[in-house]
């Protein structure tokens, strides 16, 4: 499940063995090992549907993760977390309509 998961959100191979992503109920996790890091180390972005996280502390850097969301999440309720090296990402499911009905004029 997890990787058609990564697949989904489209993560970076580099990164696909490395983080433990989750789809559960109404929300897809993404966890991120970084040990050495606090939460001040890290900027998380969201741009054009591609979610970026990045990790410096001075000059140890790790390289950034790209996560094409692909209109999957609900942009503005992502939340994020940092506890012990791991950091978690929480991103709402988009509601999606399975049925389109469509008026003929």
């Amino acid at each position: 499940m997890t990787s058609i998961i990564n697949e989904l959100l489209n993560i970076d191979r580099a990164y696909q063995d490395t983080n433990l992503v989750k789809s559960s109920g109404d929300v897809y996790t993404v966890e991120f090992e970084l040990p050495g890091f606090s939460k001040k180390d890290l900027k998380i972005t969201v741009s054009d549907q591609i979610l970026t996280v990045k990790a410096e502390k001075g000059d140890r850097k790790k390289p950034p993760c790209r996560v094409s969301l692909n209109n999957l999440v609900s942009l503005k309720d992502i939340s994020s977390k940092m506890s012990d090296g791991l950091l978690t990402i929480t991103m709402p499911k988009k509601e999606i309509k399975k049925t389109l009905d469509i008026k003929v004029d």
